[in-house]
């Protein structure tokens, strides 16, 4: 069975998405995906990073 990510590391994994245009979109269909899965909406004034960290922190995805 895998590890489980830290929290720091998933940080930096969805961080280095942000650099290209292809990973933003990456990100937004991910945080689509977690909305519609979790049945919350994103806050506006959350990042979708927060929002993705939150979400797979809350299932038990990511320690920490």
């Amino acid at each position: 069975m895998p590890l489980k990510k830290t929290l720091p590391q998933r940080e930096k994994e969805l961080q280095i998405l942000l650099a290209t245009p292809a990973g933003r979109d990456q990100l937004h269909i991910l945080g689509e995906r977690y909305t519609a899965a979790g049945g919350r909406m994103r806050p506006e004034s959350t990042s979708v990073i927060t929002y993705i960290l939150v979400y797979e922190r809350e299932r038990g995805l990511i320690e920490g």
